[in-house]
C-alpha cells in the first residue's frame, strides 16, 4: 500500500513542474500584429479575463464603415508562446457537428452591430492559463473583394 502511495506522490510531483499547453500548429502565424479595429470594423469581448477555460466567449462586432461585410460563426483562437502567436488546433469534426461554423452566411450592414457567442467547448479544447486572442475575418461585399481580419486578446488564469 505504501508503494502505491509513493508512486502516486512521485507522479503528482513530476507533473507539477510541467506547464500545460494547448496543441498548436508548429509555426507561428505570419501576421503577429492584428488590431481589434480595422477599416471601421471592430471586435470586442464582453469579458476578457477568465478563471479556467471558458465555455463560451461573448463577442460584439461593430461596423462603423460605409460598407457591408459578410461574416459567419467561425472564429479561431491563437495562443501566445515565447512572445509569438500560434493557431490552436482542434478536430475537423467540429465542422461536421456544427454546420454553422463557417466564415460566411451573415451580413453586417454599414453602421450596424452584432452580438455573437463563440463556444470554446464545441472546439473540444481546454485553454490553460495564458494569453490568447480571438480572431475574426470579414469579407467585403462590394466589387473590390477583400478580407479584413481583427483580433482581440483575452487572458485565462
Amino acid at each position: 500500500m505504501k508503494f502505491i502511495q509513493l508512486i502516486s506522490i512521485l507522479l503528482f510531483l513530476s507533473t507539477c513542474g510541467n506547464e500545460a499547453i494547448v496543441s498548436t500548429l508548429p509555426d507561428p502565424v505570419p501576421d503577429q500584429e492584428i488590431l481589434s479595429s480595422e477599416e471601421g470594423l471592430s471586435l470586442t469581448l464582453l469579458e476578457d479575463t477568465f478563471t479556467g477555460s471558458p465555455i463560451i466567449i461573448y463577442t460584439h462586432v461593430q461596423n462603423d464603415s460605409n460598407d457591408d461585410y459578410g461574416y459567419g460563426d467561425f472564429y479561431h483562437i491563437e495562443v501566445e508562446k515565447d512572445g509569438q502567436w500560434y493557431i490552436i488546433t482542434y478536430s475537423d469534426a467540429v465542422f461536421f457537428k456544427n454546420p454553422r461554423f463557417k466564415d460566411f452566411g451573415s451580413t453586417l450592414l454599414a453602421g450596424n452591430e452584432a452580438y455573437q457567442t463563440f463556444s470554446v467547448e464545441e472546439l473540444g479544447v481546454d485553454l490553460f492559463p495564458g494569453n490568447y486572442r480571438l480572431v475574426k475575418t470579414f469579407l467585403s461585399q462590394g466589387e473590390a473583394f477583400y478580407e479584413i481580419t481583427v483580433a482581440v486578446p483575452f487572458f485565462v488564469k
